[in-house]
């Protein structure tokens, strides 16, 4: 039975700063199928952007690690993220919905690091209170030189994003779709290589998205300064440990152990102040729990260690777990594709 476009596969795609992650959802009988797959970016430094068609060749073997084409799907949402990409609930006078788009550009100005003139603006209407003559209005903002980089390996390829998508708002799409796990707060903590998503969400509370400046590096450092080995060694036994390889075992006492222990006491103290800030804006239930995603969320006990620092129940977001063992192709780990599954769920 043929069913047309609409049973193609739509993808979402994670570029990341240490590799690019494939997840695409097709529409079918029961849940239909997945794809996933991953590549990684070869740089020869963190501080020297890869050019396009690098990120061009990891792309295309995503694509044929998932036994498909560029022309197999039928969209893709693209994740943007960085310290550069804003997203922030900020208040606007009670207004038509035609008004919006103009005031809020001014009132932009007031909240982004850098000038809105220079940047692409989407927004969505949370709320609107009459009684108190207000608009809160969902701000997402990205330089136009940000997205044009983002959006050339595509190209490269031949195609292009449908949809574009900030990273924090797909994270916490991603969480939300899985139903019942946290009713009053969603907290989400991404590991990236250099620095992590922290996103959080309440009904009718303030939406909080913060760029953390520690990531899967700040972790391999923590290793390599403890056991004075070098970077590329220390993290070659961080991507071993959680790789899913019965045959290593990871003691909670061993030197590399207690120096990712170290580096967790960092970052609690880090989330420790932004949930500080957060109360500031709207109460946070004492009951929450922090949902760990990203590549960093794979390494044996990190969640529990985490959970020892702030006092605060501490799991891993699998969304391959969520979407069964019907999968076309099946990398390792799973954590690391919880921001191409926000993006993929944007169109599926």
């Amino acid at each position: 039975m043929n069913l047309g476009l609409r049973a193609r596969p739509w993808a979402g795609l994670d570029i990341g700063e240490y590799s690019v992650k494939l997840l695409a959802l097709q529409p079918g009988v029961g849940h239909g199928r997945h794809y996933v797959a991953e590549a990684p970016l070869r740089r020869l430094s963190n501080d020297v952007p890869l050019p396009p068609d690098a990120i061009a060749r990891a792309l295309g073997e995503c694509f044929s690690l998932a036994g498909l084409s560029a022309r197999s799907f039928r969209g893709f949402t693209l994740g943007v993220s960085g310290s550069d990409v804003i997203v922030k609930q900020v208040p606007l006078p009670l207004m038509d919905d035609a008004e919006v788009a103009g005031a809020l550009r001014f009132e932009a100005r007031k909240h982004l690091p850098f000038d809105p003139a220079t940047c692409i603006l989407d927004y969505q209407i949370l709320g609107r209170y009459p009684s108190e003559k207000r608009l809160d209005v969902l701000l997402a903002a990205v330089p136009q030189s940000r997205l044009d980089r983002a959006l050339a390996p595509l190209k490269m390829l031949g195609v292009e994003a449908d949809i574009v998508d900030a990273a924090p708002l797909a994270l916490t799409n991603a969480l939300a779709r899985t139903g019942e796990r946290d009713t009053d707060a969603r907290v989400m903590l991404d590991f990236g290589h250099t620095g992590s998503w922290l996103t959080l969400y309440q009904r009718g509370s303030p939406y909080f998205a913060r760029r953390l400046d520690f990531g899967g590096m700040s972790v391999t450092q923590a290793i390599s300064s403890a056991l004075r080995v070098p970077f590329e060694e220390a993290e070659e036994w961080k991507l071993a440990a959680g790789d899913d390889d019965p045959n290593m075992r990871v003691s909670p006492d061993s030197p590399e152990m207690l120096a990712v222990r170290g580096a967790v006491r960092t970052l609690a103290d880090e989330l420790h102040r932004s949930f500080a800030f957060y109360r500031t804006l709207a109460p946070l239930p004492g009951d929450f729990s922090l949902w760990l995603s990203g590549g960093t969320a794979r390494l044996p006990g990190i969640a529990g260690l985490l959970s020892e620092a702030l006092d605060v129940p501490t799991l891993v977001f699998n969304p391959l777990d969520v979407l069964g063992a019907d999968l076309r192709a099946l990398p390792p780990g799973g954590p690391q594709f919880s921001l191409a599954y926000g993006l993929a769920l944007r169109a599926a």
